[in-house]
């Protein structure tokens, strides 16, 4: 999140990011390593759309565990590492002078690597291996941009433009000729069965970014819906992607696409009897997403569907996602006060209801609550 960062910090919660990318070019300087920002804010910054919560993951050509570890010496912060993925992550507290800003919560920062699957839906084996190895591993060509540090900081400090950058881009796959012709297209023609949560990622860009799919991603996609790859996915994956979709800018859009695409056929999270009560019901709630506070839009939103599932009589996979008791008698309570046309007092049960039926007396006692202060 955004704010303005302050002077001579010792041990707080947030590090500026400004200090953050003078802090890696002096470690990658001193290493002799090269150092990039990888994938959807190199392509959202080539759109020139907003970046949104501010945060900074580094990919290092190198090792970046010990790349992680010389920041955590400048930062005296706490240092999470996972060796098997070559990944590293620092947390507060920071400890820095200067520095002004947005603040980051975190740090991440990964060895650029090759990654295989020994079999579909498991994870992945990693080695190091330079950025264009890396960037073929990413899922869809747009993803497999990488930007030097250095042409960030000067995006940044407005020494450069993004066009002026684009010399400066790797780009191995052809992701800025798929942005220049809003063509999402994935990399690898299996890249669906060994990880078939992209499938949700796929449909979701498409929809955010208003990109197609090119006919070898279509083709792709339909291979591994069919072949069965959505049947490796526990539950609980499949309903953190629809959790993920549901915050959204289009949330109704996009779980109206994954019915199309035939996501749901293995786990009907969303089945086609309820799919139009569903997106309806979600579009509702879009239309009065700006009155509701905090983190309320989303808790309503994963309510819609939890009532779906239980008007459908799933309480199996009710059970299955591992929501738990609490959240699945709330769902339970939104059936309830829809058939009886009794507006809730629990405020986000009220918004769920009120999305669900559109009723007018629904609608009314929303604006009360929200008036009210309610949450």
């Amino acid at each position: 999140m955004a704010r303005e960062g302050t002077q001579a910090q010792s041990g707080v919660a947030h590090l500026p990011l400004s200090v953050a990318i003078a802090a890696a070019l002096q470690v990658a300087e001193q290493r002799g390593e090269r150092v990039f920002i990888v994938g959807g804010v190199v392509r959202d910054l080539m759109m020139g759309r907003g970046v949104g919560d501010y945060d900074l993951d580094l990919v290092v050509e190198g090792d970046g565990l010990a790349f992680a570890q010389a920041l955590q010496s400048l930062f005296q912060c706490t240092l999470k590492q996972h060796q098997p993925f070559l990944t590293s992550k620092l947390t507060p507290p920071f400890s820095y002078e200067g520095g002004d800003g947005p603040l980051l919560n975190e740090l991440d920062v990964a060895t650029s690597r090759s990654e295989e699957y020994s079999s579909p839906g498991a994870l992945p084996t990693v080695r190091p291996a330079p950025i264009e190895q890396d960037l073929w591993r990413r899922d869809f060509s747009v993803n497999a941009l990488a930007l030097p540090l250095l042409d960030y900081a000067k995006l940044r400090s407005h020494e450069l433009t993004p066009e002026q950058a684009i010399p400066d881009i790797v780009d191995p796959c052809g992701g800025l000729a798929d942005l220049r012709s809003g063509s999402l297209r994935v990399l690898h023609p299996k890249s669906f069965i060994d990880d078939p949560t992209r499938l949700f990622r796929a449909v979701r860009y498409a929809v955010r970014l208003a990109f197609d799919f090119d006919l070898g991603t279509v083709a792709a996609l339909l291979e591994a819906v069919r072949g069965g790859a959505l049947s490796t996915l526990s539950p609980r994956r499949v309903w953190n992607e629809v959790l993920t979709a549901l915050d959204e800018e289009r949330p109704a859009e996009v779980i109206e696409e994954f019915s199309a695409r035939g996501l749901f056929s293995n786990l009907p999270v969303v089945s086609p009897e309820r799919l139009d009560e569903v997106t309806q019901a979600l579009a509702r709630l879009e239309a009065v997403r700006e009155e509701l506070a905090g983190e309320l839009f989303l808790v309503a939103a994963k309510l819609v569907v939890l009532a779906a599932l239980v008007e459908d009589g799933r309480e199996d996979i009710v059970a299955a996602i591992h929501e738990g008791n609490k959240v699945a008698k709330r769902a339970r309570a939104v059936v309830s006060a829809v058939v009886a046309h009794e507006p809730p007092s629990d405020v986000p049960e009220l918004v769920a209801a009120y999305a669900l039926s559109g009723s007018d007396d629904m609608r009314m006692a929303l604006e009360s609550a929200l008036q009210g202060g309610g949450d």
